[in-house]
């Protein structure tokens, strides 16, 4: 009798006595590292998203510090209608992949970087342009009243006193930046500027206005009733004399305990 077919694959083995079933597992191929690493990311100090230390169109480093100082300068150079300026600027900046938007005042960089364009500071210009000039210091002591008197001139409203103020120091080398609070000289030397004394502030009004004076006997009666008034929780009369010499041109101190009048007498 003839001899019976190879069995079929049973029993988990393959044909011809093989070994048993086995999966096969494809492996992707490895994906080869990146040629150069993706640039830092960092906060943006601007509001902007992120911030990237990169690579301008022209391969030179654009930190952000870079990037805003030649942006400052641009406006600055806008603002003194100095366009040739304006445009080398611009054009330097596109060298380091930089763009600027006028209208939205932005400015982005190639890597995605962006940020604002800030106003220009109008009183530094002009103080650095007197100082250029040869203008005279001023000491910092009398930098600082001034700098006190303008600020309480726009605490009552008095703009016209204010913006006088400020143009008297600016002819000086002093520039103000009421963000930031602080003054500054050409020189580097810089101070800030301090809360408003409103007592000081309504006494000097009165002054501008012509108020009638009072002598120094006056002044120490109406303040011995006042301290009477405020030892006897009095605080309403306390309040009615101190307006009176604010009226007069005299105002309180009471950080330093003491009064000061139009004239210089404390």
């Amino acid at each position: 009798p003839r001899a019976a077919p190879p069995a079929a694959a049973t029993n988990g083995q393959l044909d011809g006595g093989g070994v048993g079933w086995a999966s096969v597992v494809r492996r992707a191929p490895a994906e080869p590292p990146p040629a150069h690493p993706p640039p830092s990311r960092h906060r943006n100090a601007e509001g902007g998203s992120t911030k990237r230390t990169g690579v301008g169109a022209g391969g030179g480093a654009t930190d952000d510090s870079t990037v805003r100082a030649l942006v400052a300068k641009r406006e600055q150079a806008r603002f003194s209608r100095d366009f040739d300026a304006a445009d080398r600027l611009r054009e330097q900046l596109a060298k380091l992949g930089v763009t600027l938007d006028d209208q939205a005042k932005t400015w982005r960089a190639a890597d995605g970087r962006s940020g604002s364009i800030t106003q220009v500071n109008v009183s530094e210009i002009h103080a650095q342009k007197a100082a250029k000039s040869g203008a005279a210091s001023l000491d910092d002591a009398e930098i600082n009243r001034l700098v006190r008197e303008r600020e309480q001139a726009r605490y009552t409203s008095d703009y016209k006193t204010a913006d006088r103020l400020r143009d008297h120091l600016e002819r000086h080398g002093v520039s103000l930046d009421v963000k930031e609070a602080k003054w500054l000289a050409a020189d580097g030397r810089w101070g800030q500027i301090p809360p408003v004394n409103i007592s000081a502030a309504h006494a000097q009004k009165a002054a501008r206005a012509g108020a009638p004076r009072l002598s120094e006997d006056e002044v120490q009666r109406i303040l011995v009733q006042r301290e009477q008034a405020r030892a006897r929780r009095d605080y309403k009369t306390a309040d009615v004399l101190r307006d009176q010499l604010e009226k007069h041109g005299v105002y309180l101190d009471s950080k330093e305990n003491k009064w000061q009048g139009p004239d210089g007498a404390s």
